[in-house]
Parts: structure tokens; sequence; C-alpha cells
């Protein structure tokens, strides 16, 4: 076996700070939804951010989550 030149430890190691980032990160995205009294369960959340890191334009993905709401709300209302 021989050694990696920059070995696995360094790239173990930048991995694991990006994934303690990325939680940092998440924990405080959710702490900004709670204070602005989004609504959004933290999975929900989570999906939001994930689609925006693809590209999905953020006024039209507020709007289909305002949307997705009313005809909630609107199924509920029929059910009483």
């Amino acid at each position: 076996m021989t050694q990696q030149p920059n070995g696995e430890n360094g790239s173990n190691s930048n991995l694991y700070m990006r994934l303690q980032q990325s939680q940092t990160i998440r924990a405080n995205i959710q702490n900004i939804s709670q204070i602005l009294n989004t609504g959004l369960s933290p999975e929900a959340l989570d999906l939001c951010v994930k689609l925006l890191e693809t590209g999905v334009h953020p006024q039209a993905l507020a709007e289909v989550v305002t949307q997705i709401r009313r005809e909630m709300a609107a199924l509920e209302a029929e059910q009483q």
C-alpha cells in the first residue's frame, strides 16, 4: 500500500469541517425560519433549501408554497 501524497486524513478532516459547517448553516436557517414564523417544518425547510440550491427561483418557490397552503386550507375547510 502506498500513501496518498496529501493523505486521506486531510481529506476526511476537510469533509468533516464541511459537514459541521453545513449543520451549523442548517440550524441557523431553521432558527431564522422560526423567528419569521414561516410555519415550515425542518423537513420542508430542508427541501426548500435544496430546491434553491438547484436553481429554483426564490419567488417562484414562495408562490408554490403559498398556493399549497391555500389548497390545504381549502381541503381542510371542506372536511369540516
